[in-house]
């Protein structure tokens, strides 16, 4: 059976601590996708990291270490959610099957501290023989274009799927909690 993790990304502290929001794993199109992924026979968990707000690599490993990962893992981050999976494959050499990048988030104008100093790495296609990233055409994070970029520079065989008026991927900017083409590339495609 094929299992499909699906990590949210980082929000600030006021975000966090709103009761009227949903927490991370519980936010956006996060709860429908895992919904999706049930009924057609997948395992799909969405692990909620501790304080997204000041993510620390060392916490949100420790939670993830939980999780058991094989050839038929399928990783699926949003945002900040990505750069811990790239670090966190390349921190443990663990091979997956395939790995899906929804506005990737690198950090690379350094504001979070230590939680995504890393490197990225070429040899991760080895770990991740599929990546796909998916990027809005009007991303309002100027990191998350970078980020693109690099991740593109480093990991040439990754597929980038561009998004008309999807903005940051999150309910305000999609206006729905669907997101049927994700769900297209974690069945369907390589």
């Amino acid at each position: 059976m094929e299992t499909v993790y699906v990590l949210h990304g980082c929000c600030d502290r006021r975000e966090f601590e709103d009761i009227n929001i949903p927490s991370g794993s519980n936010a956006h199109w996060i709860p429908w996708l895992q919904k999706q992924l049930i009924v057609r026979g997948y395992n799909c968990q969405t692990p909620e990291m501790p304080t997204p707000y000041k993510a620390s690599y060392s916490s949100w490993k420790a939670i993830f270490e939980n999780f058991p990962i094989n050839d038929n893992t399928i990783l699926v981050g949003h945002s900040c959610g990505c750069g811990f999976f790239l670090r966190y494959l390349q921190d443990t050499g663990k091979k997956i099957k395939k790995l899906i990048l929804v506005a990737p988030y690198l950090d690379p104008s350094k504001q979070m501290g230590s939680f995504l100093d890393f490197k990225l790495n070429k040899n991760l296609r080895e770990q991740a023989p599929s990546i796909s990233i998916l990027l809005s055409n009007d991303e309002p994070i100027t990191d998350v274009i970078t980020s693109t970029k690099e991740i593109e520079k480093i990991l040439p065989h990754s597929k980038l799927h561009t998004f008309i008026n999807h903005g940051h991927f999150c309910f305000d900017c999609m206006k729905t909690d669907k997101f049927p083409e994700l769900l297209d590339i974690i069945i369907n495609q390589n």
